[in-house]
């Protein structure tokens, strides 16, 4: 048992929110994990499985030893299928200029790699995890103990894993920067292009060419695209009609609405309905950034 645990959590650096930091949960089956879309997450299953679903993976199954990492501003929703047992590192952005360096070096590969792609927990990084939920369990929360894990987590990652498992596990954050939270924090609030780079504190010219060698796309292009991804999660949900769809996602008028998913899902409104409640079974917790 950790000794004077009284002046521990009376420290000024004990931490007491979960935007940064190793947590351990243990969820029983039906229920859900409260990832918010602010954050990344490292999520490490130790037993257990969990099932996630996006616009692009109807379903993909985590299970006890393996890891997955949900970006921020994701579009996905979730189940727990089985009393589970997991590891999360929350995180805004990699601390180490170094693990950067090393993660974006890793995307040497051209092949296509699937969104949320897992791999396993192998030893040492299981020994790590196992001194994590002790440490935690004791109540051991120092902000400085989770900054110094950090640095060991990846330390194990450099050390016992393949460049290409790294590849697949950080490849949709390896390029982030304050300028892709700014754009993953707020694209949602803003109806337009020109919003966004006013938010970004920059010209329209230049916030263009920020964007599309940042996003590989352009910002309308890419705006219209997560739009699409979260019409699509929401109407999965089987209480959600047209109407509610047009309301939440600010579309002025069934013409202005049905030409959007003519173009981004080559159907309308409602085969798009009947199309992923058909192939999408209904999710007990469903979250969008």
């Amino acid at each position: 048992m950790i000794n004077y645990k009284n002046e521990h959590l009376n420290c000024i650096n004990y931490k007491s929110d979960d935007s940064y930091g190793f947590k351990y949960l243990k969820v029983s089956e039906g229920s859900s994990v409260d990832f918010s879309d602010k954050y990344n997450y490292l999520v490490f299953l130790l037993k257990g499985n969990m099932h996630f679903h996006t616009a692009e993976v109807a379903d993909r199954k985590l299970s006890g030893g393996e890891i997955l990492l949900l970006p921020k501003g994701s579009v996905y929703s979730h189940e727990v299928r089985q009393d589970s047992e997991l590891v999360y590192f929350s995180f805004s952005m990699l601390a180490s200029v170094c693990d950067k360096l090393y993660i974006q070096q890793t995307l040497s590969s051209k092949e296509t790699i699937e969104p949320m792609s897992i791999v396993p927990i192998r030893f040492p990084m299981d020994n790590f995890l196992n001194t994590i939920v002790f440490y935690l369990n004791e109540g051991l929360n120092c902000e400085h103990l989770h900054q110094l894990k950090e640095k060991e987590m990846f330390l194990l990652f450099r050390g016992f894993y393949m460049k290409k498992e790294l590849t697949k596990l950080f490849h949709e954050i390896a390029g982030e920067s304050d300028f892709r939270s700014i754009i993953m924090q707020n694209y949602l609030k803003v109806r337009n292009v020109g919003e966004l780079a006013s938010l970004a504190n920059m010209g329209r010219t230049t916030f263009d060419c920020k964007f599309k060698s940042v996003f590989g796309t352009s910002a309308r292009q890419w705006m219209l695209s997560q739009l699409a991804k979260h019409v699509k999660m929401k109407a999965m949900d089987p209480d959600v009609t047209i109407s509610d769809l047009m309301a939440e996602f600010h579309f002025n008028s069934a013409t202005h609405f049905n030409w959007f998913c003519r173009k981004q899902f080559k159907c309308t409104p409602l085969e798009l309905i009947h199309s992923v409640r058909r192939n999408y079974k209904p999710e007990r917790s469903v979250r969008h950034s």
